[in-house]
């Protein structure tokens, strides 16, 4: 069965090495909560370049990250985040 989207719901695109996947925030938080990417003890932290903004973005944690992206709707497709080996882009 093909995903559904629901147009409400924010949806981001990651990519890793060699997986990329669209997910909600809560499948984001399903499939990765066992691994470090949502340990704020570990993190290396997150920058982006902004387009829409015309600036750059650091931040400390994913879950800023996720709320940064969610509160910034017209930074959609234009602000890519990434930490080390993972990018992530707001699609919808």
């Amino acid at each position: 069965m093909e995903k559904q989207y629901d147009y409400q719901v924010p949806q981001f695109m990651c990519w890793w090495e060699d997986t990329i996947g669209l997910y909600t925030e809560e499948e984001l938080y399903n499939q990765y909560k066992d691994t470090n990417l949502y340990d704020t003890e570990e993190q290396i932290g997150w920058g982006a370049w902004s387009q829409f903004l015309n600036k750059s973005i650091q931040l400390d944690t994913f879950q800023e990250v996720l709320a940064f992206l969610k509160e910034n709707d017209d930074c959609n497709l234009n602000t890519e985040f990434i930490s080390d080996n993972m990018h992530i882009v707001r699609v919808l």
